[in-house]
């Protein structure tokens, strides 16, 4: 703490001096003791953690080395307070008082360190407590600019606490805005992999499939060519977690990604591989051969069998204008009495569009989506452009000859 403001001041007169310096740090003060200078609230919060059984060193006295000693110990010392203190409120009260003493420091050094040691002191406990720390954390993370590089290692710490709490408050958890934080701090891929590997453990823990699954993608575009054999373990969970996401149907993406080429010759890529462009017979003949496998997974037969029936109607209705329900019971392996329900949940999924002619025992096609995007769909996209092109040029000619009605 500065020694040019002579006598420590109270907090708030404290921070009145040096809010320019602080707002370029500070997102936002921590509440505390406004009225009780810091030199009180060290005591007091010193006080309470003798009670609990914590011993210190650092001497006693309203003087800058007292204090620059003794927060340290404080911060190292806290956990007590969540062990041995049952009101929440208390613990809140003195943690709060404790990231204030910490804000109030005059070097921003000093600052990102002994938050990054507050937050890792609390997260490295193991007091079943888990909501109560993440609200702290969460706060604490709020406390600063997100442009501090210490943002990481609070970040990194919110997550944890979410996975093993499964609630996550005060922490906009944005994998877009997270990416960008993690230009902004220059985090090497090493932290780049881990915070995204931790973002899909948390969100997992939430019960967000979606976001889980948007996080993992992102963690295995971290592999280069000859890194992907180092995620293999991530690339088996991505390929589970997109199976067995029900709404999920799209999934030729994975096969770009170096760590999933890493499992080529396994039977979870043989999976992914009928997922993206295989049908309902391979299904059952990989499932022929492969029972065990399959059923050890962490989705069910009839979950795989209810997709891959999707994505082969998917298919069928690919490139067709109109299909016999004949065609659909046989490919299908449907009942007759089937065949509607069935086709109303297709077009539920967005997987295809049209009306069903059930008089003619007949689907009449108006959309249905690619399984997967590749060189026959860039031609196709092609052609159409090449088409709106030509008559375009008509039209336009049609108008300069005055060839048009009014």
């Amino acid at each position: 703490i500065n020694a040019e403001y002579g006598e420590f001041q109270t907090f708030q007169h404290y921070f009145k001096r040096i809010n320019l310096r602080m707002s370029t740090i500070l997102h936002q003060v921590a509440p505390s003791f406004i009225s009780v200078s810091f030199f009180e609230q060290a005591e007091e919060v010193r006080r309470s953690l003798q009670e609990y059984g914590a011993t210190f060193t650092a001497p006693e006295g309203e003087s800058e080395d007292a204090f620059l000693s003794l927060l340290p110990q404080l911060i190292q010392q806290f956990p007590l307070y969540i062990r041995k203190c049952s009101s929440e409120a208390a613990v809140e009260s003195a943690f709060f008082s404790l990231v204030s003493m910490i804000q109030l420091l005059s070097q921003i050094e000093q600052i990102e360190d002994m938050s990054k040691n507050l937050s890792n002191i609390l997260t490295a406990d193991e007091t079943n407590r888990y909501p109560l720390k993440g609200r702290l954390l969460g706060h604490q993370f709020n406390c600063y600019h997100t442009s501090l590089p210490s943002s990481y290692t609070l970040l990194t710490n919110v997550l944890r606490l979410v996975k093993l709490s499964g609630q996550v408050r005060y922490v906009n958890l944005d994998i877009t805005q997270i990416t960008d934080w993690l230009t902004l701090w220059k985090s090497d891929i090493t932290e780049q992999r881990d915070l995204f590997r931790l973002l899909h453990e948390a969100f997992t823990a939430l019960g967000n499939g979606e976001k889980a699954i948007k996080a993992l993608v992102h963690l295995l575009k971290l592999y280069g060519e000859n890194e992907g054999v180092e995620a293999k373990a991530d690339a088996h969970i991505c390929v589970i977690s997109h199976i067995a996401q029900p709404n999920i149907f799209i999934m030729d993406h994975l096969l770009d990604l170096h760590p999933i080429k890493a499992l080529d010759g396994q039977l979870i890529h043989e999976l992914l591989q009928i997922f993206v462009s295989g049908n309902l017979t391979d299904y059952n003949e990989f499932y022929a051969a492969n029972t065990d496998f399959v059923e050890h997974l962490s989705v069910s037969h009839e979950q795989n069998k209810r997709k891959i029936r999707l994505l082969t109607l998917a298919s069928l209705c690919e490139g067709t204008s109109e299909i016999e329900f004949s065609t659909l019971s046989e490919t299908l392996r449907l009942e007759k009495d089937d065949i509607e329900p069935f086709i109303i949940e297709a077009i539920g999924s967005g997987l295809v569009k049209g009306k069903i002619n059930e008089p003619e025992g007949r689907f009449a096609v108006s959309m249905s989506i690619n399984r997967s995007f590749g060189e026959s769909q860039w031609g196709m996209i092609r052609d159409r452009l090449e088409l709106w092109q030509k008559n375009l040029q008509v039209v336009r000619e049609s108008l300069s000859k005055g060839h048009y009605v009014m």
